[in-house]
């Protein structure tokens, strides 16, 4: 192993663990609720608010679960939340109605809120000087169950049908409760409450203004509407060294390198932000992605494109591990904040990026709003830090 990176305590690779099982029903939905809804009866605009409300019911949760993990034990909160999480998965599985599935989603945005805040405040409260590299650690590990959801979610719908891949990645997610269960970290409050060169007025709210220009751009604007410039530049196939290929498998190959990149690179791009301090890092991500997303708006081959969304998603994954770290550092509460913040940034995302595209006829202008948007991250970032 590189004497940058240091092996991760226990309590870091079980908790990314169980996150990743619990995120594998989520994620497959995203996969295949698209492609299946009709058959279940519903309408398109169902999906839209199904794939977003548990999104935007974590803008209340997130601080439900700040509360409730400052005065009751982290283990039993976790395990609720992880056993509440799979249990919508088999509601996925079998539910035929709207109401019933938006319930589950909104169930759901209430079991991550708890999933996510116990365990990222559980890696910070073991990460000590390595901040940055642990959470990158626990990003990285985590997203595998964004992959596996996404890949063998394909795969076991062509296989299996629709129904019995939810009941297998239920059965396979109840996998993370053992796992949780023997972390062996403290209670969700007892990472420390430092605020380094920020008192609790302008530093952290600079700090939430970074998150919901990341949430913004990454994870909203670009991913939601990368399909669609992809299409508008190159129709409907594109040739890729001879051969040709569909541009819906491009734009899924784009969009899987994000969990990609943040896997493979998150360990060492945080423990890089950790030697060279957050007030370099930071900035210096944020003006990189900047440089990136104008590059996109301004070189229209397919080779630039790539390269440029690559060279982004590794600007985002740098900053979701580096400003989720920071904020968890900064106590529980504010790290509830800037979940609630990058959620909101994620929820608005698509809805700017579409507004872009049905005002303006060029496509790529979406990505000259989301240089702006990482402007006022960067702004941000010089004061949060």
């Amino acid at each position: 192993m590189s004497p940058l990176l240091r092996r991760p305590p226990r309590a870091v690779v079980f908790y990314a663990l169980a996150t990743a099982f619990s995120l594998l029903g989520d994620q497959a939905l995203y996969a295949l609720l698209p492609i299946y809804f009709e058959e279940i009866g519903l309408a398109p605009i169902h999906v839209g608010i199904l794939l977003s409300a548990n999104r935007w019911v974590r803008l209340i949760t997130n601080h439900v679960a700040e509360r409730a993990s400052a005065w009751l034990p982290s283990r039993l909160l976790i395990l609720s939340a992880l056993a509440a999480g799979a249990l919508m998965t088999v509601v996925y599985a079998f539910a035929e109605n709207f109401l019933i599935l938006l319930a589950a989603r909104l169930m759901w945005g209430l079991a991550w809120s708890f999933i996510r805040h116990i365990s990222v405040m559980a890696v910070a409260s073991v990460a000590g000087d390595n901040l940055g590299q642990m959470m990158g650690y626990y990003n990285g590990l985590s997203r595998t169950g964004s992959i596996v959801g996404i890949v063998a979610g394909g795969f076991l719908f062509d296989q299996l049908g629709y129904t019995n891949t939810f009941v297998v990645f239920f059965l396979v997610s109840t996998l993370a409760l053992p796992l949780a269960a023997s972390a062996g970290a403290g209670r969700a409050g007892d990472a420390g409450e430092r605020a380094p060169g920020q008192g609790p007025g302008g530093g952290n709210g600079a700090l939430l203004v970074c998150g919901f220009s990341v949430g913004t751009v990454g994870p909203g604007l670009v991913m939601s509407t990368l399909g669609f410039i992809l299409a508008s530049r190159y129709g409907n196939a594109v040739s890729v060294f001879g051969v040709l290929v569909g541009i819906a498998s491009l734009n899924g190959l784009l969009l899987g390198s994000r969990w990609l990149l943040e896997t493979i690179g998150a360990p060492a791009l945080g423990a890089a932000v950790d030697r060279v301090g957050a007030g370099v890092g930071v900035p210096a991500a944020f003006a990189a992605g900047i440089v990136g997303l104008l590059c996109l708006w301004t070189f229209p081959s397919l080779g630039a494109l790539t390269l440029g969304v690559m060279g982004f998603f590794l600007c985002g994954t740098t900053l979701q591990t580096v400003l989720a770290g920071e904020a968890s550092a900064r106590g529980s509460r504010v790290y509830a904040r800037f979940a609630s913040a990058s959620d909101a940034g994620s929820a608005c995302g698509p809805l700017i990026g579409w507004s872009v595209i049905t005002l303006v006829s060029d496509a790529s202008v979406v990505f000259i709003f989301g240089a702006v948007i990482f402007v006022a991250g960067l702004i941000a970032a010089r004061k949060a830090f």
